[in-house]
């Protein structure tokens, strides 16, 4: 019998926290010797149509990729996909997760996005017990869920809306009077003040997370928000334990008063758990994408930093200014995505991250960084001070790390390429995943044309000359054009070497 997800199939994507690398990085980083992202085994239960676990299947070659889901229609196309790509190291079928076991194998890394708010109790037991049973001795899953309290407010919404629908089951007719009363709210201004200024804002985000989205996350038949100490114990229950946020900012609290981290540290009583409820408390978190490994290793209370000299650094940062001082004493401000930025003044750090912003995207070893950093202020090489650097850079979100760096190159090569999952993409629609695990969207049909183009077999002259007849202008202003969407897609993370 179709499932909701068959009727109404469900956009799958790449998520950048669900990659084996980042991962490892956080399974590193707290105490756990994880399985090389280059040559370990990923499984995703509820996987869709593969639009998260083939990216990373076309990329790490020497692994392998197993996926599963409930939806027929899903599987089919994931399949189909993998079929065209011509992939032999991963596998998507369609199963229900109360029918998966031991026959599945053991596995490195377990990933189930978006999953466990929206099934039965029964299912929230079962992928519990099954992610025991197939996480390898020092294993890490990736689970996400809707969080409280944050997600009070979405129910609220919910509430509403499920009493406005009352009656209507064509899903088409759903999303159709849910963004309809969704768009009345927001174009309200009945109330003024912050309740009214809260209601609109709220409404507005669901409209703008797509009908899909809206159809499945807000209007499902099972809607199951947890705070982050029930879930825990629940995983608990199942000689599972919390290893740590998927997200190493999302567990920082550096913008809080310190009074206000005295008080927290004091109620949670030093237990890791009670402290992400706490902050959770604080913040009104929304959403989780919580990591968990067996209950008999042993989790670092902190992020063990020294770990961070076995890892490579990345950066997208850039500096306020267009000639950053790098002298000591001289404040430097950097602002990178997501609003993450720093103000520093002391001249390695500086230096650590102009190399990072020039080298992006591509990543930098320890060692690489090091040395570099330090030739670049004429000092001597100061490892120890770097780790500092990289923590504070990497809890504030400026910087990424990672365990196997991608293989995304910084300026386009002599014969300029991109991944055969991109050129694929781009033949079919806009989304393109890039070399990061993340989705960025082609501008217009040179863009889309250009990347399909780029299979390391013409060079610069070659390319201007097949796409000259679709820029107007001179073949001086193709060229140009051609050179600046080189550099876009480079900076996007879309070249290769």
């Amino acid at each position: 019998m179709p499932t909701s997800y068959d009727l109404v199939q469900y956009p799958s994507l790449p998520f950048d926290r669900s990659h084996p690398d980042q991962l490892a990085v956080m399974a590193t980083l707290f105490g756990l010797e994880a399985a090389p992202p280059q040559n370990c085994r990923v499984l995703e239960i509820a996987c869709a149509d593969g639009g998260n676990l083939i990216p990373m299947a076309c990329e790490l070659t020497g692994s392998s990729f197993r996926g599963f889901d409930l939806a027929a229609a899903v599987v089919e196309n994931g399949q189909k996909l993998i079929a065209d790509l011509g992939l032999t190291n991963i596998r998507i079928d369609q199963m229900d997760l109360m029918d998966a076991g031991p026959e599945l194998g053991e596995f490195d890394y377990i990933i189930a996005h978006g999953l466990y708010s929206w099934v039965p109790e029964p299912v929230r037991d079962k992928l519990m017990s099954v992610t025991k049973s197939l996480l390898a001795p020092q294993g890490v899953a990736y689970i996400s869920f809707n969080a409280l309290p944050g997600c009070r407010i979405r129910e609220m919404f919910r509430e509403m809306l499920l009493i406005h629908l009352r009656g209507v089951t064509d899903p088409n007719e759903r999303i159709k009077q849910a963004r309809e009363f969704l768009d009345c709210v927001r174009q309200s201004k009945e109330r003024s003040g912050d309740m009214g200024n809260f209601l609109r804002i709220e409404a507005e985000f669901l409209l703008d997370q797509g009908p899909v989205v809206l159809f499945h996350d807000e209007l499902g038949e099972v809607y199951h928000p947890v705070f982050i100490h029930d879930f825990a114990a629940h995983a608990g229950r199942f000689g599972l334990q919390f290893l740590a946020e998927a997200s190493f900012p999302e567990m920082q609290a550096r913008k809080f008063p310190q009074e206000v981290l005295d008080r927290t540290e004091q109620w949670c009583g030093g237990d890791r758990v009670m402290r992400e409820l706490y902050y959770d408390f604080l913040r009104g978190r929304v959403f989780r994408r919580t990591l968990l490994c067996h209950e008999n290793l042993q989790v670092s209370d902190e992020l063990i930093e020294d770990r961070m000299a076995r890892l490579h650094a990345a950066s997208i940062a850039k500096p306020i200014s267009s000639t950053p001082n790098l002298k000591d004493g001289v404040a430097e401000e950097f602002t990178g995505s997501r609003s993450a930025s720093a103000k520093t003044a002391h001249p390695l750090a500086k230096a650590a991250l102009v190399l990072l912003g020039k080298a992006w995207p591509q990543s930098l070893s320890f060692d690489e960084l090091v040395t570099s950093a330090a030739r670049l202020i004429g000092e001597k090489p100061d490892p120890e001070s770097m780790i500092r650097i990289l923590f504070g850079t990497f809890a504030a979100g400026l910087v990424e790390l990672h365990a196997f760096p991608p293989r995304c190159v910084a300026k386009p090569g002599k014969f300029p390429a991109t991944t055969v999952l991109a050129r694929f993409q781009a033949k079919q629609g806009k989304k393109i995943t890039t070399l990061r695990h993340t989705t960025v969207e082609a501008e217009g049909e040179l863009e889309r044309h250009l990347l399909t183009l780029l299979d390391g077999s013409r060079d610069f002259t070659d390319l201007v000359r097949e796409l000259a007849p679709e820029i107007a202008g001179s073949r001086d202003e193709a060229a140009r054009r051609l050179q600046d969407n080189l550099q876009k897609l480079a900076r996007f993370g879309l070249l290769v070497a």
